[in-house]
């Protein structure tokens, strides 16, 4: 266990081992799924909120939760649904990668209110936090740590009955994260970015609206790109992925591509917003119904023991997790194929597409190695024990089609250190 942090799910040796192998071909052919909400989008988004909000809600008492980095925007939705029928009221308090103290905060304030609907407005670590505190308040008796996505013991899903108690509205103010369509929350204990996994958690509806995109600092735009780009191309690369997400991937991923220098080049530019808000909806059904890759684990350990927005880390890892499974698996050659990317073999196909994620993250601005970052390699082994502890026990882990020992991380991060190809 990682000090300064309890017990977690995902510390469970049996649901370790579930969660190892239940992307085989054999267990997705019996039990599969796909949860996502369902959307309104376009520019008269408060429109379409301020009348399908107040359904949602039976007593017509909505929170909204958000940080002060964005409460001007909340307060936009918070007139909309007032202006719908609903008594609403504004919790600001969400702090970046949300701790546990953090959301049990949000549950009080939820409590207190007596909501039976909230809206998170915000970024991911908003609609994170508006998820765990949904979980709290319907259920107060549940340790967050212990709500687990199946029961290890008969493989199915348990009911927590969160529904019959809150229901949950989306509007991100990003486009990357994609947390307005997934069943999954990241939130913080101790020094370890934690998943809580569960379907009940997928909100109920979410808003695309690219007027809360506008004006989205530069850096922010790239990164939170970024992060979509690798949910997607995770996603497309997974054993756990399916006909529905590897569509959604590869669209999201052509959105991306397309898109995120025409809103990096022109902030108010709003067919590129509303595309790009697409392209991380897409982005989150596809890695939110199939799996991530391993560098969300690296990107979470990293990000969290440097300093490192999350965007940019797992951006940074994508081209090095493309290597490392191009050893156990051929997806990356459909990728190719899908980006036209060609070679006279495999290998020269494989060089190519790594070569071209690595040119598009530095053309929006994004760092392609760990030294780009200001971060020396002295600083790397001084932090490696820490920084491989933290990855190993990260969920996503156990989701790679190529497993992963701590001896292969440790040379994944030299690797990416100055950008060296992954030949093992």
């Amino acid at each position: 266990m990682i000090p300064g942090r309890e017990n977690w799910w995902t510390d469970d040796p049996k649901l370790r081992m579930l969660f190892s192998v239940a992307g085989a071909a054999g267990i997705r052919g019996l039990s599969s799924y796909f949860f996502a909400p369902k959307l309104l989008l376009g520019a008269d988004g408060l429109k379409m909120l301020q009348g399908a909000a107040p359904a949602l809600s039976r007593t017509k008492k909505a929170l909204l939760i958000t940080d002060k980095t964005v409460r001007n925007l909340a307060e936009k939705v918070h007139k909309a649904l007032r202006e719908g029928g609903c008594q609403a009221d504004i919790w600001d308090e969400v702090i970046p990668e949300p701790p546990l103290e953090n959301v049990l905060a949000g549950a009080q304030a939820a409590q207190n209110f007596g909501a039976d609907l909230v809206v998170a407005v915000g970024g991911g670590s908003v609609m994170d936090a508006a998820k765990a505190i949904c979980l709290k308040y319907a259920r107060p008796d549940l340790d967050l740590r212990q709500v687990k996505p199946a029961d290890p013991e008969t493989l199915s899903t348990t009911t927590l009955g969160i529904k019959t108690k809150v229901l949950m509205v989306a509007v991100p103010t990003t486009s990357g994260t994609g947390s307005e369509t997934t069943a999954t929350a990241m939130i913080t204990d101790g020094r370890q970015k934690m998943i809580l996994n569960h379907p009940e958690l997928v909100p109920d509806l979410a808003l695309l609206d690219p007027s809360f995109t506008v004006g989205l600092p530069r850096q922010l735009t790239a990164y939170t790109g970024l992060d979509a780009l690798a949910h997607a191309t995770g996603s497309v690369l997974s054993h756990w992925s399916n006909e529905y997400t590897v569509a959604l991937g590869y669209q999201a991923i052509k959105l991306t591509l397309k898109f995120l220098p025409r809103a990096l080049a022109d902030g108010r530019d709003y067919e590129a917003r509303m595309k790009m808000a697409m392209a991380a909806n897409m982005a989150g059904m596809s890695f939110g119904n199939a799996a991530p890759g391993f560098e969300h684990a690296m990107g979470h350990a990293f990000g969290k023991l440097f300093s490192v927005h999350h965007g940019a880390a797992v951006g940074l890892f994508t081209p090095y997790m493309i290597q490392y499974v191009s050893r156990y698996s051929e997806r990356y050659l459909d990728l190719a194929k899908e980006l036209g990317i060609l070679g006279e073999n495999p290998a020269e196909i494989l060089s190519g597409l790594v070569d071209f994620y690595v040119s598009f993250i530095r053309s929006v601005g994004g760092p392609a190695t760990i030294a780009e970052l200001g971060i020396t390699s002295d600083q790397l082994e001084e932090n490696f024990e820490e920084l491989l502890d933290l990855t190993m026990n990260d969920g996503c882990t156990l989701m790679s089609i190529r497993p992963l020992t701590r001896e292969n991380y440790r040379r994944l991060y030299r690797c990416a250190l100055t950008g060296e190809k992954v030949d093992f």
